[in-house]
């Protein structure tokens, strides 16, 4: 499994003043929980340690309700967690390209998180970037996958060694 998410990210946190860490995902459907599930994940994880320039949102199916939250704290950096398809190996962590999503619509949404992106960057000064995970399987009440749940693991552990960093310095 390739890492470059990994260098990439721990450099943008690096630069980063605020950060919003926002999940994007249906509970319901299989490997599509990946958003909701690694946010949660990674903020109980943290949640000892108390830290105002950091917040997490579930945006599960509508993260586009939760814009007014995202401006009013004005974050440096955006980071959207979610289940993407790009014919990549299941389980595979990634950067999505938000103009990718836009033509070819790799998000499990309706609406293209390439929107998000968009209104998020040209109303508030904040980078966003869309870390994904290749998903196996969408359907409706499914587990998640092996493959899948083998990477949020390693997705957790390695966002939360990055966050923890971050907080110290």
């Amino acid at each position: 499994m390739t890492k470059k998410w990994l260098s990439f990210i721990k450099k943008e946190i690096e630069k980063a003043e605020k950060i919003c860490i926002i999940g994007v995902g249906n509970t319901e459907n299989g490997d599509d929980v990946v958003g909701p599930l690694t946010t949660m994940m990674i903020m109980f994880r943290l949640k000892r340690r108390k830290c105002k320039n950091l917040i997490f949102i579930n945006g599960a199916e509508i993260p586009e309700n939760f814009t007014g939250n995202i401006r009013k704290f004005q974050p440096t950096l955006t980071i959207i967690i979610d289940s993407c398809i790009s014919g990549k190996k299941p389980g595979t962590i990634y950067i999505a390209d938000s103009e990718k999503i836009q033509t070819n619509d790799v998000s499990t949404h309706r609406m293209p998180l390439s929107m998000l992106v968009k209104f998020l960057e040209e109303t508030i000064p904040t980078k966003v970037i869309i870390l994904a995970i290749e998903p196996k399987n969408l359907n409706f009440r499914n587990d998640i996958s092996s493959e899948v749940n083998q990477a949020i693991d390693i997705f957790v552990a390695e966002m939360i060694n990055i966050l923890n960093e971050w907080q110290e310095s």
